[in-house]
């Protein structure tokens, strides 16, 4: 009985070090993910999306204003 004991014990043991390696993958893989989307929130500057937009279409009626309250909306969502 002890000896099942001791099996059952040092068994537990294995899958909780093998649930924390998990969860430590896990977590990085979050942590690296995280900082993807934020560099993926990363703008460009006001005037040049303008300027492309001007070079797309040379009768937009969209401003620079335009352009810049555009990108605080995205930022603020």
């Amino acid at each position: 009985m002890t000896n099942k004991l001791r099996q059952d014990a040092a068994e537990l043991r294995s899958q909780l070090e093998t649930e924390r390696a998990d969860r430590e993958e896990i977590e990085a893989e979050l942590t690296e993910l995280k900082q993807k989307s934020v560099v993926a929130r990363e703008l460009p500057e006001a005037a040049d999306l303008f300027n492309q937009l001007k070079a797309k279409r040379k009768k937009s009626g969209a401003s620079l204003a335009d352009i810049e309250l555009i990108l605080e909306m995205i930022e603020e969502s």
